[in-house]
Formats: C-alpha cells, sequence, structure tokens
C-alpha cells in the first residue's frame, strides 16, 4: 500500500526500557572507596521512551531539512491504529559539539559501516517488535519492554542515542502500510538541556551508578520521498537526563523478610542489605520487562523469594539499599511447553516436561501474569481470556520456583501463552 504524505500528532502513551551496563574505569588520582555497600565499577543508564506533549520551552533547534511536501498532510492522510517498529539495536554517541534536535522530526538515514568506529558505544540483540501507539495500553505489555543490556560505555558525554531498525509498519483497519522497504536504517535522539555525563571517577561512596535517560516523543511525522514510492519515519524526539544518579545492586535474593519488607542481596563481591517500601515498582524480566502491576491480584511484593536474581535500584539509607525499583528474574523455567488438556482446577499439566505441573500463587489463577507470546505486542490477558487461552496442546513458558517435593513442578508468576 502506498501512503501520501501525512503527521500523526497524537500518540498514546509508550514507555520501553533499555538497561545500558556502562563500563566505568577510574582514572587519574580517584578512585572508589568502599564506605557504603556495593561495588565500585559500572554505571547503568536507564532508557526510555515517553509521550511528551511538546519540546521543553527554550529548546534550540538544528535546521530543518523537512521537505514541503511533508508540511501539510492531504485530507486523505491515514489514520494508523498501528505503528509496529521492529528494534535491532541501540548505540550511545559521544559528543562531538552543539548539536540539537529537529522540530520537525528525526531523519530516517541508511546505516554507514564507516560511522559506527568513532567510539559508538551499540548492543545489538534479537529483533523485539514494538507498536508505538498501543505500548501503555490496558491490554499491552505494561509500560516497559526490555530491549537489551549492554556494558563497556567508557566515562565521557553523550549528546545522542541511535536507534537501529529493519522495519516499521502502519496499520489501517486491515490495510499495512511498510514505512520503508529497505533494512538497516537509523534515525538519532539528540538530548537536550544538557548531554550524559558519565564521569572518569568512580562514585566516591562505592557502589553502582545508575542514570535515567528519558526518550520523549512529542509527535510522529511521516512522508513519501520524491517519487521512489518510499515512506520515511520522521519521529519529533527528544532526549533527557532525570534525576540524580542512584544505585543499582544486581545478585540473587536471600532471607527475604515479608514481615518488615527486608532482603539480603547475594552480590558478586559483596551481600547487600536492601528493603522495599509501599511504593516500590516490581518488574518482572526474562529477555524484556513487564510491570509495574495493577491491582489486579498479581503482586511483586509476593512475588520476591529467596534465589531470585533481582537488580535493585534506590538509594543508600543508613547503608541499607531502599529500593525505588525490584526487577525480578525467577530462577526455574519451563519454556515451550505443551499444554496436557487444560487447567485442572488451578494447576496446569504439561504434556512433556519431567516436573509437569505448573500451579499458581496462592492457588489462584488471577495471581499470575499472563501475556499472549503470539501477539507481536504481548498483550496482557485477563479475566475469562486467562480460562480461554490455557487449552490442550497449546504452548507455554512459565516462569517462577520450583516446587519440592512430589508431584514437583513449578510456582508460575508469569506465564506466556503461544511460541
Amino acid at each position: 500500500m502506498k501512503t501520501p504524505a501525512g503527521t500523526l500528532r497524537t500518540m498514546a502513551c509508550l514507555l520501553f526500557v533499555l538497561l545500558i551496563s556502562a563500563g566505568l574505569t577510574a582514572c587519574g588520582g580517584g578512585g572508589g572507596s568502599s564506605a557504603s555497600p556495593g561495588t565500585s565499577g559500572p554505571a547503568t543508564v536507564s532508557v526510555s521512551i515517553a509521550s511528551a506533549p511538546s519540546y521543553p520551552a527554550g529548546t534550540t533547534f538544528a535546521s530543518s531539512t523537512l521537505s514541503p511536501a511533508t508540511a501539510a498532510p492531504p485530507v486523505n492522510s491515514p489514520i494508523f491504529s498501528n505503528v509496529y517498529v521492529t528494534v535491532t539495536k541501540v548505540a550511545l554517541i559521544p559528543s562531538t559539539g552543539t548539536e540539537s534536535p529537529d522540530a520537525n522530526g528525526e531523519l530516517e538515514m541508511q546505516n554507514s559501516p564507516s560511522e559506527e568506529g568513532k567510539a559508538f558505544v551499540t548492543a545489538a540483540f534479537s529483533p523485539v517488535t514494538i507498536d508505538l501507539l498501543n505500548l501503555n495500553s490496558p491490554t499491552g505489555d505494561n509500560v516497559a519492554t526490555l530491549i537489551n543490556k549492554f556494558s563497556g560505555v567508557p566515562a565521557g558525554e553523550y549528546s545522542k542515542i541511535r536507534v537501529y531498525y529493519d522495519n516499521v509498519v502502519g496499520r489501517s483497519g486491515s490495510d499495512d502500510t511498510t514505512f520503508h522497504p529497505t533494512a538497516h536504517y537509523h534515525f538519532d535522539v539528540h538530548f537536550v538541556g544538557g548531554n550524559l555525563v558519565i564521569p572518569v571517577t568512580t562514585d566516591p561512596q562505592g557502589g553502582i551508578r545508575f542514570y535515567s535517560v528519558v526518550i520523549n516523543v512529542v509527535g510522529l511525522k511521516y512522508h513519501e520521498a520524491g517519487n521512489s514510492g518510499n515512506v520515511l519515519l520522521r519521529p519529533q524526539v527528544f532526549a533527557k537526563v532525570v534525576g540524580a544518579p542512584k544505585y543499582i545492586v544486581t545478585g540473587v535474593a536471600d532471607q527475604v523478610n515479608h514481615a518488615d519488607g527486608t532482603f539480603v542481596v547475594k552480590a558478586v563481591n559483596d551481600n547487600v542489605h536492601a528493603a522495599y517500601v509501599p511504593d516500590t515498582r516490581w518488574f518482572y524480566a526474562d529477555g524484556r520487562f513487564v510491570g509495574p502491576f495493577p491491582s489486579l491480584g498479581v503482586s511483586g511484593v509476593d512475588a520476591l523469594q529467596n534465589t531470585a536474581t533481582v537488580d535493585v535500584i534506590g538509594t543508600f539509607q543508613s547503608g541499607v539499599l531502599v529500593a525505588e525499583e525490584v526487577d525480578i528474574t525467577f530462577p526455574k523455567v519451563l519454556r515451550d511447553e505443551k499444554v496436557y488438556q487444560g487447567w485442572n482446577d488451578n494447576t496446569i499439566i504439561l504434556r512433556f516436561a519431567g516436573d509437569n505441573v505448573v500451579s499458581v500463587p496462592g492457588g489462584r489463577r488471577d495471581a499470575a501474569y499472563y501475556d499472549n507470546a503470539v501477539d507481536p505486542n504481548y498483550s496482557r490477558l485477563t479475566g475469562a481470556a486467562i480460562d480461554t487461552a490455557i487449552v490442550d496442546n497449546v504452548t507455554i513458558t512459565a516462569r517462577g520456583y520450583a516446587v519440592t517435593g512430589t508431584p514437583g513442578g513449578i510456582e508460575a508468576y508469569w506465564i506466556s501463552i503461544g511460541p
């Protein structure tokens, strides 16, 4: 389908999270001390995308390369119900001087291998398809989709985030529009209000520093390029560093005590005492994030048990890491297994797994998180949809904790339906 010039101004709120583990080496006369718990060493940068009403007041813009054909959409411009983007890698780009966003949208550009040797910090991963217009819908993948984690980012100043993708498809009713027929393209997102600056020395308190960056989407423009028939994406975006750096500690949960909200993170070089509070946000992680969880019986607090791998993000208070966010990776996973018959009360029997009983927390089907793995957006399943999705011979992936004794199996806090 060939689409004329158009502009999509209103976007549903969307949010996905890219975790960038930045290798940070102490240089010069400085160095990290061990005054606080944690391990001196790498920093972590969280990059999220969210909708924004406009650019910040006072933003300086680059000279626009917008062609006259894109300035005003014709009356027959389509309104997309979905815009699917398949992301393949991301990069932090060091600052080379004053750089500004284009108010009319960032250009879609073909990748040039010669550019990527200029101290880019790049991570490639299995392609992830994201629906930019529905990621934060009630049935969508909540507020976050994990893209990747990578390390080795040197200390320095970064002025842009480059997003690489292979495919952008707009859907209007039953019609799909491929935005560009050629793979290996990217667009850049410029920082406004100050670049991302990672210090040369480790933090004097020790620990692993956590930096938050938000990519704000003001609008999404698209247009045809001349007579080529190529529909090009021009996102109106900017990036900002938000909040003060915090700490992140990764390890295995131990000594979990829900009576007082405390636990220990068994990290590589230390055991870190941690605590959660009523405002702590909870995510489940397995190649991507789901969460935080609304009041539908799904509890991140209950899902925290000994042996889980956790990322705890927060601040140290009197030697205790008080969590603003806890990301849980479950220790036991039954991946791509076939269901036998369907629900058996509050359990699922699997056809071929050794420990083939999947139970749910507290014997309640609605106490686990369910999503549809066949949907490119991993839409969440609730209510009656949970019952009707678990049927004979369907494929599921169950994540949780091993159940000891007979018949064994897994207590699953997160179940994906479909291959």
